[in-house]
C-alpha cells in the first residue's frame, strides 16, 4: 500500500540527508542514459532524486546518449559504467560481436496503447481483425515495430500481413487516421490521448499493464533494463550489485507509491512529457516486477526481433541477460 504522504516525504528528506553525508567517500561512476527526462527510463532520475545511488556509495553521472556500438566498447572498457535502454539493445549488439549484459530488467511492458482509426469503427474490433491493415509503427530496430511485429505473430499472422508506415508528427498522423491513409498507430502517452481527443482513434489493446501485455503478445515484453559489458560486470561485481541494489529500490519505490507521489519526486519527466498526467499514470505500469528477467517473454522477444533480422537467431540469448546481481527473492 502507498505510504502516507508526510511519511513520504520525511523518507525523502532523510534520503537527501544521506546523500550529503556520503558524497566524499562515494564512487564515482558515468551511467549512459537515451532519454534521461523519458518515463520510460523513470528508475534512473528516481534512484538518484531519492539517494540510492549514494545510499549504495556510487557518486553517479547521468549522460544523455543513444545506445550505439561507440557506447558498447565505452562500457567494455570502464569509461562508462552501464548504459539504461532498451533490452534488445543487448540482442543487436551480440549479433554485431560485443557481449553486453542485462543486469536488471525495470520495465516488463512496452509502454504503448495501440489505437484503430474512427474509420474502422464496426471493421476492427480485436487484435484478431489486423491482418492487412496499414499500421503506423517506427523503424526497423524500434520497440514500436517489435510491437507490432510480435501482435502479428501472436494473433498467427505472418508480420508481412500488415503494411507498416513511418510516423510523422502527431498532427500528421493524426490527419492519415481521419482520412483512412492509416488504419491503426502504435503509440505512447500522451500522444495516445491526442489521437483520442481529437476524434482520430480509439482504444484497441493496452501494452502498458502487464495485464494488457500479457493478453495482446501472450507474455511479458522487456524493454528498461540496465546493461554492461559482460566482462566488466563479472570483473566488477560489488560495482555491479550496488547499481542493481539503487535500481530494484527504484523499482520497489514506484510499486509502492501512488503515480502522483512518484511524480513529485521527478517534475523534471512531468515537464519533458508535456505535464499530462496520464503520462504517469500510465508509465508507471511499466515497472511492476522485482527487476528479474521473465526468460519465457526474452525468447518470445527475440523471436519477434528476428523475424525481421534472421541473422540475430545466432545470438545465444542466455549471454544476454542475467538475474545473479539481484538479491535473492523472499
Amino acid at each position: 500500500m502507498p505510504y502516507p504522504k508526510h511519511r513520504f516525504f520525511s523518507l525523502l528528506g532523510l534520503a537527501l540527508v544521506g546523500c550529503s553525508m556520503h558524497a566524499a567517500e562515494a564512487e564515482r561512476v558515468v551511467l549512459a542514459v537515451d532519454g534521461i527526462k523519458m518515463i520510460r527510463n523513470l528508475p534512473v532520475l528516481l534512484a538518484d532524486h531519492l539517494g540510492y545511488f549514494t545510499a549504495e556509495g556510487l557518486a553517479v553521472t547521468l549522460q544523455e546518449t543513444s545506445a550505439s556500438a561507440e557506447i558498447d566498447h565505452s562500457l567494455a572498457s570502464g569509461k562508462i559504467a552501464g548504459m539504461v535502454a532498451y533490452y534488445h539493445h543487448t540482442i543487436v549488439a551480440q549479433a554485431e560481436g560485443r557481449d553486453c549484459l542485462a543486469v536488471i530488467t525495470m520495465a516488463v511492458t512496452p509502454g504503448y496503447e495501440v489505437l484503430v482509426s474512427r474509420k474502422l469503427d464496426g471493421q476492427v474490433n480485436s487484435l484478431t481483425d489486423l491482418k492487412g491493415r496499414r499500421m503506423i509503427t517506427g523503424g526497423p530496430h524500434s520497440a514500436k515495430s517489435t510491437s507490432a511485429n510480435w501482435l502479428m505473430l501472436h494473433q498467427g499472422f505472418a508480420v508481412t500481413d500488415f503494411t507498416p508506415i513511418q510516423p510523422k508528427d502527431r498532427q500528421t498522423n493524426a490527419a492519415m487516421l481521419k482520412s483512412g491513409e492509416a488504419d491503426l498507430i502504435i503509440a505512447p502517452e500522451s500522444d495516445a490521448g491526442f489521437y483520442q481527443a481529437e476524434g482520430a482513434a480509439k482504444l484497441l489493446a493496452d501494452l502498458y499493464s502487464v495485464e494488457g501485455t500479457r493478453k495482446s503478445v501472450g507474455t511479458l515484453f522487456p524493454t528498461t533494463v540496465l546493461y554492461m559489458s559482460a566482462d566488466y560486470a563479472r570483473a566488477h561485481p560489488e560495482l555491479t550489485h550496488r547499481l542493481v541494489g539503487a535500481f530494484a529500490r527504484a523499482l520497489a519505490f514506484i510499486n509502492h507509491h501512488t503515480p502522483e507521489e512518484v511524480a513529485a519526486v521527478v517534475p523534471e519527466i512531468v515537464a519533458a512529457e508535456g505535464k499530462d498526467s496520464r503520462v504517469m499514470a500510465q508509465g508507471v505500469k511499466m515497472f511492476a516486477t522485482d527487476g528479474r528477467m521473465p526468460g519465457e517473454a526474452a525468447q518470445q522477444e527475440a523471436r519477434a526481433i528476428c523475424t525481421l533480422f534472421p541473422e540475430y537467431a545466432r545470438v545465444d540469448l542466455a549471454k544476454t541477460y542475467t538475474n545473479e546481481f539481484l538479491a535473492p527473492e523472499k
